[in-house]
């Protein structure tokens, strides 16, 4: 990617003071991205305390209509009324919070003033299915879109995404810029092509991203002994073995012999969480070779068994624990977060959009946050484990992809200044934290995400056999494994083809 010397962008910059007067509602702009001589290698100027994007002079014309919005397909709260697009319009939903609508607002307007471009967030149900029909149908109704990251997956495969790394788009898109999510664009490419990624450009990678919540009050009343559960984590002692062992002694039947929400537990948790504790534990699904191809990875006898026993807790040995799934409410999911949000679980598998969530309780439980445990108290760091959320991506239906390109790069960018600092240090460090321990974890859940390519493409159903083998309460994943290696291997081969296509 290319790389100005501080030399060339002063030329540059001497160049790029020329404004060009926009006609129509945008007003007088400046044509120029980058308005500093300052800027270190990775993108960040000291001088003014901001991130920067080398890009060169924009050379589109606002003026035309092609040019005037970049249009970017989000995800609108009607059916996904959780996971739902935040980051790209501003005062599209009254349960935004306002800080997210201000920083969203400001950055839109700092690329308005760059470019003279308006950023559009163009809300539909599905974008995997609002994309495939733009494309189909040529209607180029989208510069840019932010499906999950399994929509992407099948998108890309299907040749509808172009790649953002190709070489066209080298003097706009700089991937090795802090912007972007590195350990996200290693995990996401393959044979060295890359489809997809996130970072700045949206918060869904922190909103999906696995950690524990734990309660605070019966933590101490169970555990006098014990020190703090942060004290523990600092000690490098939180284990998974650790979280079992309270887990069970939390949990306790109410006394009419039924097992169910009504009950004390030691943990609240559904389906697809015994893959994060294997993933957090420092195991793979898949990994890649030197030559960014993938491979299958678990198989080993230490992978095998960490998963057997996990499995074996979870779905086997599950008295301390109860599944979502299982609670046959009319909100299966509003019911598991009451189990820990009234105070009736020590620990709860949560993700951050559940943890926003939990200040809709009255009772004001005083619950704190720690990362997922670790294998063994040997594994060197505790990981987080999460898909991302959300991957930006350019549509071969896309009018301009060097436009869409440019105004991707730039918005991530100035969301770095503006949206990232809003999300992390305000919402998630201000708000949804309840202590300053809870935000020093924070630091630690968030500076180890971790990404596996096998979670991310689940290759012949080698991430979903977890959630089969727990929604069945069966812990034989090597048997399991077995019966769809094949199958496994065989898709990691036909998707290395489709990339280098």
């Amino acid at each position: 990617m290319k790389k100005l010397t501080i030399i060339m962008l002063c030329l540059l910059l001497t160049a790029g003071c020329m404004l060009v007067s926009c006609n129509g509602d945008n007003g007088d702009v400046s044509q120029t991205a980058s308005d500093t001589s300052t800027v270190s290698i990775d993108g960040y100027d000291p001088e003014s305390g901001r991130y920067v994007a080398d890009l060169p002079d924009f050379k589109w014309d606002a003026t035309n209509e092609t040019y005037s919005t970049f249009k970017v397909c989000v995800y609108s709260n009607v059916i996904e009324t959780t996971y739902f697009s935040e980051d790209i319009g501003y005062d599209l939903y009254t349960t935004t919070d306002e800080v997210i609508n201000d920083a969203v607002r400001e950055r839109n307007n700092l690329v308005l003033e760059k470019t003279g471009v308006t950023v559009t967030a163009c809300p539909v149900d599905k974008v995997f299915t609002a994309v495939q029909n733009d494309i189909v149908g040529g209607t180029r109704l989208y510069d840019a879109a932010m499906p999950f990251i399994g929509d992407c997956v099948k998108l890309a495969q299907e040749g509808q995404l172009l790649a953002l790394n190709d070489e066209m788009f080298a003097d706009y898109i700089d991937l090795s810029m802090p912007w972007w999510d590195q350990k996200a664009s290693e995990a996401f490419s393959v044979s060295d092509v890359l489809f997809f990624t996130t970072g700045d450009i949206t918060i869904m990678n922190k909103i999906d991203t696995w950690a524990i919540t734990f309660n605070k009050e019966m933590y101490s009343t169970l555990f006098p002994g014990e020190d703090s559960l942060y004290d523990i984590v600092k000690q490098g002692k939180w284990t998974y073995d650790k979280l079992i062992s309270m887990a069970k002694t939390a949990t306790v039947d109410n006394g009419d012999g039924v097992w169910d929400y009504k009950d004390q537990w030691g943990l609240s948790s559904a389906y697809g969480d015994p893959i994060a504790y294997y993933l957090a534990a420092g195991q793979s699904l898949c990994s890649k070779n030197a030559d960014d191809l993938p491979y299958l990875s678990i198989g080993s006898d230490a992978s095998l068994r960490l998963a057997q026993d996990i499995l074996q807790e979870f779905s086997v040995n599950n008295s301390w624990r109860i599944y979502a799934q299982r609670l046959g409410t009319p909100n299966i999911w509003v019911t598991a977060l009451d189990i820990f949000g009234e105070g009736r679980a020590l620990f709860r598998t949560s993700v951050f959009s559940a943890i926003k969530k939990l200040r809709n309780y009255d009772n004001g439980i005083e619950f704190g946050i720690v990362p997922m445990p670790k294998g063994s108290e040997e594994q060197e760091s505790y990981l987080s484990p999460t898909t991302g959320g959300y991957g930006i991506v350019i549509p071969t239906s896309a009018a301009d992809p060097e436009f869409s390109a440019y105004m991707i790069e730039l918005i991530a960018s100035e969301a770095k200044n503006t949206l990232t600092p809003a999300y992390y240090e305000t919402t998630l460090k201000s708000r949804d934290a309840r202590d300053d321990e809870s935000e020093e974890m924070l630091d630690l859940i968030f500076g180890n995400l971790n990404y596996d390519i096998g979670q991310i493409y689940d290759f012949g159903g080698v991430a979903s056999m977890f959630y089969t083998l727990a929604s069945s309460d069966r812990s034989d994943i090597a048997s399991s494994l077995e019966q769809i290696q094949g199958t496994i291997e065989a898709k990691i081969e036909e998707t290395i083809e489709n990339f280098r296509d």
